[in-house]
């Protein structure tokens, strides 16, 4: 007889280990304990800790691991924990939620999968929803270890994956997006973007969270095919001298523009010198290249073209420009510096151009951001706040060239001042790289930091006067309240003092002559000058004719204090010797320069043409013919075309005013305004 007792179906349990890579959803691993509290994703890319454990800093373990091996049994249908039930007998992990898909926008197009986390504040959400950042190695030896390894993001250097910012009215709600994660999957079902979060925004009551499109790098073919075909016309111009101009450029620019972030360009151009954007290494090409025909040691010229070699350097820039990254940044703040034509008299507007697609870079992988509070490991950060703000001065100083509004407002960012700890960081080489470098480039140089920080202060003293005076709002706005409007500029030249006052010494003209670093010393100090030209230019307006004959104008009052100041500049001048003029300058081909160089010229040219009196007059003129003077001497010992590109524009107008200077003294300010047009 039959037996008609219901047969008990058969419960097991899978065999499981925690440890190796769990995607989403998987059934053969264990989540970890944190993952399994929260019903979150526990997705581990090859090793613990998993995503979330790593964003928190924390401990990434499995209890489930240790008991996955047990011989109890359970009745069919009852879960062995609140992740777990039995299907066809098998007990399976359901610790994530479903995903329910969203309605795709229309047929074919990518569909946005939404996955809702357990029901909390988005200050308790999962902080890191990467599927792929991965830390750093160049970062390593800065970044907090828990008893699974690193557990700080990177938002570089991840393979075939570009980060984008995501700003507070980008496509999705910052708010929303702390509570829900984000992925992109194309047609094929493939993760096209994720969505991750460097900062939770939970730290003080205006803060937000912070969050980044992590996009894979899939560009037209087109493109590809192009970029490498840019790369091997690079290494096969600068080929066999390719190390040796790298060598040239961290000894004579690094030390003035210190914008490559050193240890780890050498490090990726040991390992894959391929894998660096064609752009950064055309650029350091190029640029190191100025320099050899000073350097002791290297005979021969150089068979390649450096205009040639630069434009092969844009081109590539522009394909790179899909998926912008600190490599890119770093490429366009060093392709700014280009020598311009023989032949350019007035700068050309190419500059201010290409500094709008810097700054646009930099928005786009969130350098204008604070990162300080961020999950991200200290290098990095770093990084990011030294470039962020070499991008704020290239783009101040770009502005000066023509003098349009900068792009960069107050408002724009909120990415702190750097300090000196962070421009020294990547700059100690170690020892297996050394060989790549002159021995003056191996360690951190103290003035080079000090540099750059000093001119910063700068370029923010500088980005306030054209903002409070120099735009066509501010200047209509202030010139009807003169009283209030001279009590700000003098405020601000109290700035400016003090800023003088407070430099170190070994960025000043004054640094003892034999030092290396005295030549490098110029362009901050002339930078100084061309914001003092625009400062009083500012205090002395409107600088019109009855002006001169009114001894309470502006123009009067403040013209006796202009000529003491510029006295300084002359014996600046004076001070610049032959190895200063062929150092880096800020760029021997720097746009920055050159108008900073033209604009104190112009000034002096200002002065001799408003002098109020026969006696101020004699001063200006005084202080004209010193100016002449060094620019003769200057321009002997200019014996390359970059040192002349420097000279030429302010040499010109000069030239063109000594020309025409006994028509302009005999004619008054008729023959004067016949000569400045």
């Amino acid at each position: 007889m039959e037996n008609s007792t219901p047969q008990r179906r058969r419960s097991f349990k899978i065999k499981t280990k925690f440890g190796s890579a769990r995607q989403w959803r998987s059934r053969k691993n264990p989540p970890c304990d944190a993952c399994r509290r929260r019903k979150t994703a526990c997705i581990i890319e090859t090793f613990p800790p998993c995503r979330f454990c790593r964003s928190k800093g924390q401990v990434c373990k499995s209890t489930d691991a240790e008991t996955s091996g047990s011989s109890a049994r359970r009745p069919s249908g009852i879960a062995a924990d609140s992740d777990q039930e039995t299907i066809d007998g098998t007990v399976v992990d359901t610790s994530y939620p479903s995903i329910p898909p969203l309605l795709s926008p229309g047929i074919g197009s990518p569909s946005v999968i939404e996955a809702p986390l357990t029901a909390q504040s988005p200050s308790s959400c999962n902080r890191s929803a990467s599927a792929a950042s991965l830390t750093s190695p160049t970062y390593q030896s800065s970044t907090p270890q828990s008893d699974n390894g690193p557990v700080v993001d990177s938002l570089e250097d991840n393979k075939n994956r570009t980060a984008h910012s995501l700003g507070l009215f980008g496509e999705q709600d910052t708010e929303l997006l702390a509570s829900f994660r984000s992925v992109i999957t194309n047609e094929k079902n493939g993760v096209s973007a994720d969505v991750i979060q460097p900062f939770a925004g939970d730290l003080e009551p205006t803060a937000f969270p912070i969050h980044f499109n992590l996009l894979m790098d899939e560009f037209q073919p087109a493109d590809d095919a192009a970029k490498s075909r840019i790369s091997e016309t690079i290494e096969t111009m600068v080929s066999p001298h390719a190390l040796t101009l790298v060598r040239l450029f961290f000894k004579h620019v690094h030390p003035v523009y210190c914008v490559v972030s050193k240890v780890r360009f050498l490090k990726a151009y040991a390992e894959d010198k391929l894998k660096i954007p064609a752009s950064l290494r055309g650029a350091i090409y190029g640029l190191g290249s100025m320099f050899w025909g000073h350097e002791p040691g290297l005979k021969g010229t150089l068979q390649f073209d450096l205009h040639d070699l630069f434009e092969e350097a844009h081109s590539s820039l522009q394909r790179e420009l899909h998926g912008p990254n600190l490599w890119g940044i770093q490429a366009c703040l060093l392709l700014l510096y280009e020598r311009p034509a023989d032949n350019a008299t007035i700068e050309t507007p190419r500059t201010w151009v290409f500094s709008s697609h810097t700054v646009a870079c930099a928005q786009m992988v969130g350098l204008h951001r604070d990162c300080t509070t961020w999950h991200l490991v200290p290098g990095e950060k770093k990084l990011r706040k030294k470039l962020w703000w070499a991008t704020y001065m290239s783009d101040v100083w770009s502005s000066v060239c023509h003098g349009n509004p900068p792009h960069i407002y107050p408002g724009s960012f909120t990415t702190m001042p750097p300090e000196i700890e962070d421009l020294a960081f990547d700059e100690d080489v170690p020892e297996d790289l050394q060989g790549m470098i002159d021995v003056s480039s191996r360690t951190v140089d103290i003035s080079t930091s000090a540099r750059f920080l000093e001119m910063v202060k700068l370029s923010r003293i500088l980005h306030e006067l054209i903002d409070s005076y120099f735009l066509d709002s501010s200047y209509r706005d202030t010139i009807i309240q003169p009283q209030l409007r001279e009590a700000q500029l003098l405020n601000l030249r109290r700035k400016l003092d003090t800023w003088s006052s407070m430099v170190p010494n070994c960025v000043t003209m004054a640094y003892t002559e034999d030092t290396a670093a005295f030549r490098n010393n110029a362009p901050l100090n002339l930078a100084y000058y061309a914001v003092q030209a625009l400062l009083f230019r500012s205090l002395m307006s409107p600088a019109r004719m009855p002006a001169k004959s009114d001894p309470n104008s502006s123009l009067c009052r403040y013209f006796d204090l202009a000529i003491a100041e510029f006295r300084n500049f002359t014996l600046f001048m004076d001070r610049i010797t032959r190895v200063s003029l062929h150092a880096f300058w800020g760029g021997r081909m720097s746009p920055h320069a050159r108008s900073q160089l033209t604009l104190c010229g112009n000034f002096l040219i200002y002065l001799f043409l408003l002098a109020p009196s026969p006696e101020q007059v004699h001063f200006a003129f005084e202080l004209l013919s010193s100016f002449y003077e060094s620019l003769q001497r200057l321009r002997e010992w200019a014996d390359d075309d970059a040192s002349l590109a420097l000279l030429r524009p302010v040499a010109l107008r000069i030239d063109s005013f000594f020309m025409h200077a006994a028509r302009i003294m005999r004619g008054g300010m008729g023959g004067a305004q016949g000569a400045v047009s």
